[in-house]
């Protein structure tokens, strides 16, 4: 397990366990190699690893909850653009509290920004998160076909109604606060206990924010066999943290989305005014 502290070597402070380099002086610790502590993950204090996971996941609920107890009319006469400007409010406030957590953190960054690999990896492992689902999705339908679950169809909605705004959030603020709030947040504090315990649990919560668990029916089996293609995308994602860090995890999150948001826009334009 990786809790507790150790003593730098240099100035003799204490240090968290998985620290590289002592903060005060700056001094690398020489047997950090063969501590087996991953190198890429971006490891912070455990309470902040604890309160970036509950920033994300009571905030996104919380919002959507007080919103739904008092603005439920609005939601009648204008849904889609509800749901647009209470995801938009959900995922801003997070991406605030989370900042704030950070504040004293940002020095270390750019030893996870600077280099231009993971960027490019980060693309590749995009490309092959949409092959992978893609792959899931048409195995399933042989078997019995699906429509796309209830979060990808407000999704499909609001992307057609506003797709500028749906490039910002979809494209890139959503898939930002879902990296530091699962995997710099969940992944990394359950790394420090076990990698296998923090892959099984950061994949099954990735995979349970986009279930509806009040779908019956014909609906329900609808959402349980979508829900292995978001669990396809955590693993993904968790792996592309773990082995390449967080630049190369957001990519290949961005560009997911990304794709998905422009490809949704450009059959509404074709079928809006080239098909008609």
């Amino acid at each position: 397990m990786l809790f507790g502290k150790k003593n730098c070597t240099q100035c003799g402070s204490q240090i968290d366990v998985v620290e590289e380099t002592c903060p005060a002086c700056k001094h690398r610790d020489e047997n950090f190699e063969n501590l087996g502590i991953p190198k890429n993950i971006l490891w912070l204090p455990t309470w902040k690893q604890l309160l970036i996971f509950a920033i994300g996941l009571i905030v996104l609920n919380l919002v959507s909850l007080i919103a739904e107890l008092f603005f439920s009319p609005f939601m009648e006469v204008h849904p889609v653009l509800y749901v647009t400007v209470v995801n938009l409010t959900r995922y801003l406030l997070c991406a605030a509290g989370i900042a704030c957590v950070l504040i004293d953190d940002y020095h270390k960054f750019p030893k996870f920004l600077k280099k231009w690999y993971p960027w490019v990896i980060g693309i590749g492992i995009g490309v092959g998160l949409l092959a992978a689902t893609y792959f899931y999705n048409s195995i399933v339908n042989i078997f019995h076909p699906t429509t796309p679950n209830e979060n990808q169809s407000i999704i499909d909605q609001v992307i057609g109604s506003f797709p500028i705004t749906s490039i910002f959030l979809l494209g890139f603020l959503g898939p930002i606060v879902e990296e530091f709030t699962y995997r710099v947040g969940l992944y990394s504090f359950f790394r420090r206990i076990n990698k296998y315990v923090a892959y099984a649990l950061t994949i099954v919560i990735f995979g349970l924010i986009h279930f509806n668990f009040f779908a019956k029916g014909e609906d329900m089996i609808n959402e349980l066999l979508n829900l292995p293609s978001y669990m396809i995308s955590g693993f993904l994602l968790t792996l592309a943290y773990e082995k390449f860090g967080l630049a190369c995890a957001t990519t290949a999150h961005v560009f997911n989305n990304l794709y998905g948001v422009v490809m949704t826009i450009l059959m509404k334009f074709v079928s809006q005014y080239v098909g008609g």
